[in-house]
């Protein structure tokens, strides 16, 4: 199940209050910074202050992930092993793991106030497919909900805009 669209950087903000709005829902950087342990978010004003960081560092890619305990699995953060030959003298970062983590990836346009917002998650076929390598038991409705909420908040926003 998945959705992209291109909204306003005040849009985004706020498809992320909605997000955070059902408290169970945990909103997670994707990867780690070097060095870094992950970042859980929790309210909107410190994603606006992290997003904000991130583009006075001229990042023009941010991903993210939603993990609500409801849906069961395993949700885990995994250590990345990296050669400090040939990063920086880094030695590590950290990423969020689990077959329903439900992701935004977000592309800065560029010249543009303009956020291309993408939602995703892999489906229960998928998993099942894979099942005999990662045995969670997820609660798939659950999942499916809430990413529908989503991605019904993302596609209100631009035909809202569409209208004005």
């Amino acid at each position: 199940m998945q959705r992209t669209e291109i909204l306003t950087q005040n849009q985004v903000i706020g498809l992320i209050e909605f997000i955070l709005s059902d408290s169970k829902n945990e909103l997670y950087e994707s990867y780690s910074d070097m060095e870094k342990e992950i970042i859980r978010f929790g309210n909107s004003t410190e994603f606006y202050d992290y997003l904000l960081k991130g583009i006075l560092n001229n990042v023009r890619n941010f991903t993210f992930g939603i993990y609500n305990p409801a849906s069961k699995g395993k949700f885990y953060i995994s250590k990345i092993e990296l050669n400090p030959k040939y990063c920086k003298g880094n030695t590590c970062r950290y990423r969020i793991d689990g077959w329903a983590v439900i992701f935004i990836d977000l592309k800065l346009v560029t010249n543009s106030n303009d956020v291309e917002c993408r939602v995703s998650v892999n489906s229960k076929k998928r998993a099942e497919n894979w099942l005999h390598t990662n045995p969670e038991l997820w609660d798939w409705k659950n999942v499916e909900s809430i990413t529908r909420k989503i991605i019904n908040k993302l596609k209100n926003y631009t035909q809202s805009s569409s209208v004005s």
